[in-house]
């Protein structure tokens, strides 16, 4: 994987480092226009650990924050979730904690340059996890047009991500990526042990968990031993994760507010801010309605060929189903109640278990829809986004009207990137397609 790696970045240097450098750039124009409360949050924690160690799982942000030194200024307000999830603790898993605790241990302290050395330290996890997306993709990246799409789509995302927010989603996705990449080496008990670690970072990726066993079922004490290693021990010593289990759980002691637009429980929809009682709202299951449509018409091409099916044994069935699988994932964002925009790309990276072209491509598609049915949800549900959820979110803007400035510029910076990447790739593309034909006619090509 380490020559894989070396390989691709020799190979993609140019793009790389036109990236690095939008990168830069974006940086100080999303500090400067966005409150990046979870990423301020986790600087807040990371210098907490050195003090508390793991008992800062069992402190809420505000008793962080006031027993914290005051001269680094986590007290301001702006390192802490608002107020209807104050009785929130810590709800990252070990290893993210981890990481930020190391971040702020090589540049310690509060200040301005902190959190800009966070995102700096993201955004460059972020280019390696375009590295490591093409070392997945291989020739389809310059073959085939849903990798590309692909590509273009991950790029807005974790440059938002990465240096426009700072969140721990580019550190989840890179070790996503490594274990996806050591899977496709068969090298699968390192693809697990590198799985576990990336579901302690964040949860989500345990979704590719059964794909791994299915495929290496003796792989998986790797993925225990991972768990072992570091959640195990916290355990024993009293260190709780009441509120990562609140959130998985889907209760409503997690957050009274459902920031979820697909969520078919907003049809009972709380009235805010207190949300003691709650109203009928019948719209709000359109968007589950559109939903389930699109998949009863298009799932049937994830299926297994029949009389192949029933010829397999049980464990071969079972191995023939992973692409409806992967397919239907999407679903679960329609569970949860606390569902952000960016989680629509947290299962982007299973495209890469498809081994067939329009698998793939039907999935882009599918998260597309799935993306197109999040903001949908929200005309519905307006009344009730209006009255809390909305403003919450947008308080995030502090600027106004003058976001959307820097906000076009970051959009425009990584639309150049991207159009003179896709220019390069269809231009090589081009030339392979001349090469093939000259080959076809016998023509020796040097």
């Amino acid at each position: 994987m380490l020559r894989a790696i070396s390989f691709k970045i020799y190979e993609l240097r140019r793009y790389l480092v036109l990236s690095l450098v939008i990168s830069m750039m974006a940086i100080p124009i999303a500090n400067s226009i966005v409150i990046e409360r979870d990423r301020n949050r986790n600087e807040m924690y990371g210098e907490a650990f050195w003090i508390y160690g793991f008992g800062v799982y069992n402190m809420t942000d505000t008793e962080v924050a006031e027993a914290l030194d005051p001269t680094f200024g986590y007290d301001d307000g702006l390192h802490t979730l608002p107020e209807y999830l104050g009785n929130v603790k810590y709800e990252y898993p070990v290893f993210g904690l981890i990481f930020f605790a190391i971040a702020t241990w090589i540049f310690p302290g509060g200040g301005p340059l902190q959190p800009l050395w966070l995102n700096f330290l993201m955004t460059l996890v972020f280019h390696l996890n375009l590295v490591l997306i093409a070392i997945l993709l291989k020739e389809r990246l310059y073959e085939q047009e849903w990798a590309r799409l692909f590509v273009g789509g991950y790029y807005v995302y974790g440059l938002i991500m990465s240096a426009g927010g700072g969140k721990l989603e580019p550190l989840v996705d890179c070790l996503f990526l490594m274990a996806l990449v050591l899977h496709q080496e068969k090298q699968y008990g390192k693809s697990m042990f590198t799985l576990g670690l990336a579901f302690q970072t964040k949860i989500y990726p345990a979704v590719a968990f059964p794909v791994f066993f299915l495929v290496n079922p003796l792989s998986s004490v790797w993925f225990f031993i991972s768990m072992i290693i570091t959640v195990v021990p916290l355990t024993m010593f009293g260190v709780g994760f009441d509120s990562l289990i609140k959130h998985f759980l889907n209760t409503s002691e997690y957050s009274q507010q459902i920031v979820n637009p697909t969520f078919p429980g907003l049809v009972q929809s709380p009235i805010l801010p207190d949300a003691t009682s709650s109203y009928l709202w019948l719209p709000a299951l359109i968007p589950v309605i559109l939903y389930i449509a699109f998949v009863l018409y298009t799932f049937p091409l994830y299926l297994p060929e029949k009389k192949e099916f029933f010829d397999a044994s049980l464990y071969d069935k079972f191995k023939k189903l992973i692409p409806l699988y992967v397919y239907l994932l999407p679903g679960i964002l329609f569970v949860f109640r606390w569902v952000m925009p960016w989680y629509l790309m947290w299962l982007s990276s299973m495209i890469f278990v498809f081994k067939s072209e329009r698998h793939s491509h039907g999935y882009i598609k599918h998260l597309t829809i799935v993306g197109l049915v999040y903001a949908y949800g929200v005309l519905v549900n307006l009344p009730y986004f209006l009255s809390g959820p909305l403003p919450d979110f947008l308080g995030h803007f502090p600027l106004g009207w003058l976001t959307l400035l820097g906000m076009a510029l970051l959009v425009v910076l990584s639309v150049i990137a991207f159009v003179i990447w896709s220019k390069e790739m269809k231009k090589r593309e081009y030339h392979d397609k001349l090469v093939q034909e000259a080959e076809a006619r016998g023509e020796l090509v040097i």
